[in-house]
C-alpha cells in the first residue's frame, strides 16, 4: 500500500523504523550518556562563540549552545551518576566564565531586549555552579527589579513568563512582585490547557516538554505539576507523542519527551514505549557519541573535511546529544525497580511513520501485540495518519482502534469525525 496522492508522510531518517527492545531502560540510558559526555568534552571548544561563528551561522544570544550545556552540567553535579564528569563541567564554565566577562555581554544585558532573560540565565547559572560574578548578578537583579524589557507583563506569552520565573529561581534572583508564582504561570501554558495530540505541531511539542522542564526544575520534582488538572491525561498525552516522535525517528523531541515521560511517572507504560525510545537512542548513537538530530545527514557529513566536517557535525547533533545526555541523568539517578531482559518474546514494536509499514503493522499488531500493549500505540497511529492526511490509512486505524475496544476514546471519536471530512 502507498500513500494516496493527498497524503503527505514525512521523510524518515535512516534510523526511524527499525525497532528493538534488547536492553533495559537504564542499561540503554547508561550507554547514551557516557558516549554522549564523551562528544561534549572533545567538542567543548565549539561551544566558544567566536568558534561557532568561524564556520556556522551567528546566533541572536551568541552562548545559546553554551547555556544548555551550563544546564546539563547543573543536572549531572545534581544527579551524580556519573563521576569524572568534573573534566566537562570545568571547562564548560571556563567558557562561560569568559563568556560573561566580555564588555559585548554586559552591554547586551544592560540593552534590555529580547535577549535578557538569556543573559539573566548565564549569569544565573554561572553563581548556581560556584563561579559567581556579583557584579553582573546585582546589574541584572536591578534591571529584573525595574521591569526592564517587559517580560514579566501579564499579556506575554505564558511560557515566555514561566521560563523567566524557572531562570530567576534557578539562578537566585528576586522576581518582580508582578511575576506570578510557577504554579500559577503553569495554569496559562499548553500543557494545562489539555493539549490536543491530533493537532500539536512540532514547535507546540516543544513548548510542551519546556513546561514541564521549568516546573519540575528538571526532574528534581516527581510528577505532573501541583496546578496539572488532568494528570492522567497529560501522562497520555506524552507518551502518545513519544510513539508519534519515535516512529518519525525526531531523536530531539524523543529525548525531550523521555524526560517528561520520567518526571511524570505513573503506572508502567504497556505498550513499553519507552524502553524502545531509549535502545533507538542507543543504536542510532554515532560512534563517537553524537546522537544525530533530524536535520543531521551523514551523507553530507562525509563529503565534508577537517573543521568543515567537525562544524557540520556540532551543528547539526549538538543540541540532541545534549538532550539525550540530560534525559539520561534524569532517569539514572531515580532508584527504580529492575525491569526484566527480553527473552524469547519480543514486545510489540511502536507504530512506524511510513504508509506501507503502518499498514502491516495495523495488519499484524492485532495478532501479535498484547490488548493493553495495542490499546496504549493506537493513539499514536491515529496522530500519524491524521497529521498526514492519510484519509485511506486513517479509516484502518479507527477498524483497528474499535476492534480493539477504543471507540468510546475521545481521540478516536474525533479522529472519526476528521476522517469524515478527509479526501
Amino acid at each position: 500500500m502507498t500513500a494516496p496522492p493527498c497524503a503527505s508522510w514525512p521523510q524518515l531518517p535512516y534510523h526511524a523504523g527499525s525497532f528493538s527492545a534488547r536492553r533495559t531502560e537504564q542499561e540503554a540510558a547508561a550507554e547514551v550518556l557516557a558516549g554522549a559526555l564523551g562528544w561534549l568534552e572533545r567538542y567543548a571548544e565549539w561551544f566558544r562563540p567566536q568558534r561557532w561563528e568561524e564556520l556556522l551561522p551567528a546566533r541572536p544570544f551568541r552562548p545559546g549552545p553554551l547555556l544548555e550545556l551550563l544546564g546539563l552540567v547543573r543536572l549531572l553535579r545534581r544527579s551524580r551518576v556519573l563521576p569524572g564528569g568534573e573534566t566537562l563541567a570545568g571547562r564548560a564554565l571556563d567558557l562561560a566564565e569568559e563568556v560573561a566577562v566580555e564588555d559585548d555581554f554586559a552591554a547586551g544585558l544592560r540593552r534590555a531586549d529580547a535577549l535578557m532573560p538569556y543573559h539573566v540565565n548565564l549569569v544565573g547559572l554561572l553563581g548556581a555552579l560556584g563561579r559567581p560574578l556579583s557584579d553582573l548578578h546585582s546589574a541584572a537583579q536591578s534591571l529584573v527589579t525595574a521591569g526592564a524589557g517587559g517580560h514579566h507583563l501579564p499579556y506575554k506569552p505564558a511560557l515566555n513568563r514561566l521560563e523567566l520565573r524557572y531562570f530567576l529561581d534557578r539562578g537566585g534572583f528576586t522576581a518582580p512582585p508582578s511575576l506570578p508564582a510557577p504554579a500559577e504561570l503553569y495554569a496559562h501554558t499548553l500543557a494545562a490547557q489539555g493539549p490536543h495530540v491530533l493537532h500539536l505541531g512540532d514547535d507546540e511539542t516543544y513548548a510542551l516538554t519546556h513546561v514541564l522542564f521549568y516546573t519540575t526544575d528538571f526532574g528534581a520534582t516527581t510528577g505532573p505539576p501541583a496546578a496539572e488538572p488532568h494528570p492522567a491525561r497529560l501522562r497520555q498525552c506524552v507518551r502518545t507523542l513519544l510513539g508519534v516522535y519515535l516512529a518519525r525517528g525526531s531523536l530531539d523531541l524523543v529525548a525531550e519527551l523521555l524526560l517528561c515521560a520520567t518526571v511524570l511517572g505513573g503506572a508502567p507504560d504497556p505498550a513499553a514505549a519507552s524502553r524502545f525510545a531509549w535502545n533507538t537512542l542507543r543504536t542510532a548513537q554515532r560512534p563517537d557519541g553524537a546522537v544525530p538530530s533530524p536535520v543531521h545527514l551523514h551523507s553530507r557529513w562525509q563529503e565534508l573535511r577537517h573543521d568543515r566536517a567537525d562544524a557540520y557535525l556540532f551543528g547539526t547533533c549538538y543540541h540532541t546529544t545534549l538532550a539525550a545526555a540530560l534525559a539520561a541523568a534524569v532517569l539514572l539517578e531515580r532508584p527504580r525497580p529492575p525491569q526484566p531482559r527480553t527473552g524469547t518474546s519480543t514486545p510489540c514494536p511502536p507504530p512506524p511513520a511510513s504508509p506501507d509499514a503502518l499498514a502491516s503493522w495495523l495488519d499484524d499488531a492485532r495478532h501479535a501485540c498484547e490488548p493493553a500493549a495495542l490499546q496504549a500505540y493506537l493513539p499514536s497511529a491515529l496522530v500519524l495518519c491524521v497529521q498526514a492526511r492519510d484519509a485511506p490509512l486513517l479509516r484502518r486505524s479507527l477498524d483497528a482502534a474499535e476492534a480493539a475496544g477504543l471507540a468510546a476514546h475521545f481521540l478516536v471519536r474525533e479522529a472519526a469525525a476528521l476522517a469524515r471530512c478527509l479526501r
